[in-house]
This record gives C-alpha cells, structure tokens and sequence, in this order.
C-alpha cells in the first residue's frame, strides 16, 4: 500500500439549512465526493456510509476540540468500492446532534466542523491501494437573540 495525493474534494453543505444555523436540533450534512482527476477512483464508500466519517468539533471562542463517536462496519466493507468516473461525484449524509454541538455552548453556539474521510481507494483498478485523507470545514452557529 502507498500514500498519494487523490485529486478528490471534498465539500459540505447543510441540508434544509443554508446559513448552517443551529435552532436545537440534529443538522443533516450532505458530504461530497468529487473526482477532480482524470482517473477513475474507487472509493469505501459504504464503510464510511456504515462507520461514519471522522468528525472534529472546534469552538471558534476557546479553540477547545471533541470528536463525535463513529460507529461499527464490517471491515470488509472497507474494499467494497463505489467508482467516481472523472469530473463525477458521490455523497452520504450525516447528522449532526444536539449533544455534540453544544459541548462547548457557553453563551450560543458558534463552532467549526470538520468531516474527515480517511481510508484507502483504488485509483483506475490497480491491485496496490492508495492511503487516503481528506476533509472540509463547515461552521454552525446560533443567531443572537
């Protein structure tokens, strides 16, 4: 197995919530894989649909860090790959709750969140697995009342 750098990107966007606002209660988190490359890659996409990503909560006042509990897949999962042709993207969603957002809550909600997919892929059916991270940042916040 070697470590590359995969031409994929990846975004968030939150899902019937444009701005990111948090009104107490569970955000969905659209997560996007895209092929920005020129070959096909093969992605674990359902481990990480099963697992979860990893997902890192920053408080924007203090800089304090928590991550959210990832649950259990089948390990075998993790060499079942989903193909992103070139220019093509795939995507999961994922809730984020109430009780991680308001760890760090003080006065009102103001946090980064970072969404990490770490694994290996399968760049064009190669038989050697490439090492795999990357992430994005989303911010959620509470309006001042």
């Amino acid at each position: 197995m070697t470590s590359t750098h995969a031409p994929l990107s990846i975004s968030l966007q939150c899902l019937g919530n444009a701005g990111c606002v948090y009104e107490r209660k569970p955000i969905d988190v659209l997560v996007t894989i895209r092929n920005d490359g020129s070959r096909d890659i093969g992605f674990p996409l359902d481990y990480l649909r099963k697992s979860g990503p990893i997902v890192k909560f920053i408080d924007t006042d203090t800089g304090a860090v928590t991550y959210a509990r990832r649950g259990l897949a089948n390990p075998a999962l993790k060499t079942k790959f989903t193909t992103i042709a070139p220019g093509a993207s795939i995507s999961m969603e994922i809730d984020i709750h109430p009780t991680d957002i308001e760890t760090f809550r003080i006065k009102r909600v103001d946090i980064s969140v970072e969404v990490i997919l770490k694994g290996d892929i399968r760049i064009d059916g190669e038989t050697d697995l490439q090492d795999y991270q990357g992430g994005a940042k989303i911010r959620i916040f509470e309006k001042e009342e």
